[in-house]
């Protein structure tokens, strides 16, 4: 990042998309309205989906500690290559909550084009997007106190990593466990 951009974003939260089908066996990918499709995510994807809006956007107070309701959302665009939905799926029921656009512009393997988008916007940001670019994308927004775990497990949709502005080091690191769904883990990655 140039020294002369500003960066406005207060706080950046990153979520792998949400439970995917494997290799052609159930439980299999269903859009939202439940018919198949192994571009979309499986019905406990949907149910993370569901979870994670009440967590970000508590119809009572505000989110969990650490957490804040996130004023933008991004969502890379589904490819045409293999048609993937799940990213914008993932937080399709918290932009329908929070009355908020999903920005969807960006391909998954942009990521110098996503991180100059976020560092432009202003306010509390969420992004959804696929395990393998999380870690480029953290590298991508600047300077972090500590180095994000790399690869991003392939088990893993449970867990939230946050960078907050530190005027020291640009981003303070850290991770949330999300603790949504049964089988969750109590830790970070």
């Amino acid at each position: 990042m140039a020294k002369d951009e500003v960066t406005r974003a207060t706080t950046i939260m990153l979520i792998r998309h949400a439970e995917r089908p494997e290799g052609g066996e159930p439980p299999f990918g269903v859009d939202r309205d439940g018919t198949r499709c192994d571009e979309s995510l499986t019905p406990t994807g949907w149910l993370r989906a569901t979870a994670l809006a009440a967590l970000f956007a508590p119809d009572a107070g505000e989110p969990p500690a650490g957490l804040v309701r996130p004023e933008a959302l991004f969502a890379s665009t589904p490819s045409k290559k293999d048609g993937s939905k799940r990213s914008l799926q993932t937080i399709s029921p918290l932009a329908d909550k929070l009355g908020v656009e999903v920005d969807t512009e960006i391909g998954r393997s942009e990521v110098k084009a996503l991180a100059k988008r976020v560092l432009r916007t202003p306010g509390p940001i969420l992004i959804s997007w696929q395990r393998e670019y999380l870690p480029e994308i953290v590298d991508a927004l600047g300077e972090v106190d500590s180095t994000p775990p790399d690869p991003w497990p392939e088990d893993r949709f449970d867990v939230i990593w946050l960078l907050t502005p530190d005027g020291a080091h640009g981003w303070v690191f850290s991770q949330l466990p999300q603790r949504l769904l049964p089988g969750d883990r109590a830790t970070g990655i």
